[in-house]
């Protein structure tokens, strides 16, 4: 490299690092809202150590029937409570069509593992074991659930 061409290069990196460091402060200018939204998530830390006590349901064991579908079709749920928690879950599939039956059972034998040891209120089942209608008969059932344990 010649000499002029270093001379270039020097000042082509000195104005990039001025540049850069230009972005850089004001960076640090705005650095401080973010200290004012690491305060606002103090009261939701406090609210969250609040949630379990406002959300308490009986222990004990309930039964619904989970509704869902244009066609009237329903499953029974049995779910086990204890400190909010799951500890037990049984799905009755109801349906007297084969197929709708088939998919009900394969439904019933993968929900306790998804279920099993989790706060009743973090439960919402989407699809499960290619089914999508039957987890909505399952969330209206533990929905029924949680107003009966409730009371």
């Amino acid at each position: 490299m010649t000499a002029p061409s270093k001379k270039i290069t020097a000042a082509i990196g000195i104005s990039l690092t001025a540049a850069l460091t230009g972005c850089a402060s004001t960076d640090a200018d705005n650095a401080s809202p973010p200290a004012a939204s690491n305060n606002a998530r103090s009261p939701s830390a406090s609210d969250n150590a609040a949630e379990p006590s406002s959300s308490t349901y009986e222990d004990g064991e309930f039964e619904a029937e989970g509704r869902y579908g244009n066609l009237p079709s329903s499953i029974g749920v049995t779910v086990t409570l204890a400190d909010d928690r799951i500890t037990a879950v049984k799905v009755t599939p109801r349906a007297t069509d084969e197929t709708s039956l088939a998919l009900q059972k394969r439904f019933a034998a993968a929900v306790p593992r998804l279920v099993v040891g989790k706060d009743i209120d973090s439960v919402r089942l989407d699809r499960v074991a290619g089914n999508s209608g039957t987890p909505k008969g399952f969330n209206d059932a533990l929905a029924q659930i949680k107003a009966e344990a409730s009371s």
